[in-house]
């Protein structure tokens, strides 16, 4: 069995790339019934995020607070204090969370520290007192 012989229109290549006399030649891709379409696709916008970075300064002014409460009175609440005024200043710069954490460091340093004043002149006055009060046989 063998092929056909003989002329089949528009896909016959057997007289060179040249287009049929009533055909009209349209750049590759370009065909006007089927046009490409001129958009593209969006970029991807939603899904997770991630949440923004704690400062580390409002975690350590929060833990230095706690501790001039219990364990190391004066120093730990001084060092509450400037840890906290120094991560409220880098958060309002860099735009990072803990905002929180170091408003209640400040907030607990300074009542830790009031604490301790209020108990060392305490007794400070009443050593004054118990010492005025004192008679020498």
């Amino acid at each position: 069995m063998g092929y056909p012989q003989g002329n089949f229109g528009p896909f016959d290549k057997s007289d060179g790339d040249q287009p049929d006399p009533g055909q009209q030649q349209y750049p590759p891709n370009q065909n006007p019934q089927y046009p490409n379409p001129q958009y593209g696709y969006a970029p991807y916008a939603g899904g997770y995020q991630a949440p923004p970075t704690t400062n580390t300064l409002a975690v350590v002014s929060l833990v230095l607070a706690i501790l001039g409460l219990t364990f190391i009175p004066l120093i730990a609440s001084v060092c509450a204090v400037v840890c906290g005024h120094i991560s409220r200043g880098q958060i309002r710069r860099t735009g990072e969370g803990g905002s929180g954490l170091a408003t209640a460091g400040l907030i607990v340093g300074y009542v830790s520290i009031a604490l301790f004043v209020i108990v060392i002149v305490g007794a400070i006055v009443l050593f004054a007192i118990a010492a005025a009060n004192t008679s020498t046989y």
